[in-house]
């Protein structure tokens, strides 16, 4: 079953596994292209350690950046050009019955209760984040470029998955969630509650998280 925006409201009270997407509603280059180049744009860490003689280190901490081919050609303009080339086809794609078998999802999860865990804790939240009054919004209005981890550092907030999703330009509107309800959740799968981490959530969302390779995610 899949819902977007306010439809994601009439999500079942059943146990069982969910996706989040980025279906853009409008499929306009202004909006669609920023939105795609900072949630593939990954932020990518990089650290280096020399050890010298007498126990004495080096380390280097720095951000990386994806690029593409052998022309090594970054995300933004890997971006541009497809919609250079094929925006109509693009805006088809989008709006296609098939498109989450074409795409790695931003997020996935496992839920006691989908419709606590995905409405009440993912998308009102993402909902109240993008309100100018928010603190990210107004970090964000005055930060150009800012990752999650900056915004998770300067506003001493843990990570979410709304938050991840606001900071990379994800509007409720343009979240797509598919779920997959089930009657054979583990009952040593514990509690929805942000902070639960059993281990049995732990273990089955390792799996799903090698299996689909979402954007988003633990830390």
């Amino acid at each position: 079953m899949e819902f977007q925006g306010s439809r994601i409201a009439n999500i079942p009270e059943s146990p069982g596994l969910y996706a989040c997407y980025y279906r853009p509603t409008s499929v306009r280059r202004e909006f669609a292209v920023p939105t795609l180049v900072r949630f593939l744009s990954a932020d990518a860490k990089v650290t280096t350690n020399i050890e010298q003689r007498y126990g004495v280190h080096i380390v280097g901490d720095t951000l990386g950046e994806i690029f593409l081919g052998s022309e090594k050609q970054a995300v933004k303009e890997a971006v541009a050009e497809a919609f250079d080339q094929a925006e109509p086809f693009l805006e088809w794609f989008f709006r296609s019955d098939q498109f989450v078998h074409f795409c790695r999802p931003v997020y996935i999860g496992i839920a006691k209760n989908l419709y606590d865990r995905v409405y009440n804790q993912h998308y009102l939240s993402l909902t109240q984040l993008w309100e100018d009054s928010s603190s990210v919004s107004r970090f964000m209005a005055a930060n150009d470029h800012v990752t999650v981890q900056a915004v998770m550092d300067s506003l001493d907030l843990p990570h979410s998955f709304a938050l991840e999703a606001r900071v990379r330009g994800i509007s409720s509107k343009d979240l797509m969630v598919t779920v997959l309800v089930t009657e054979h959740m583990p009952t040593a799968i514990g509690s929805d509650d942000t902070g639960s981490d059993s281990s049995t959530r732990r273990a089955l969302e390792r799996l799903l998280q090698l299996l689909s390779d979402p954007i988003c995610g633990r830390r």
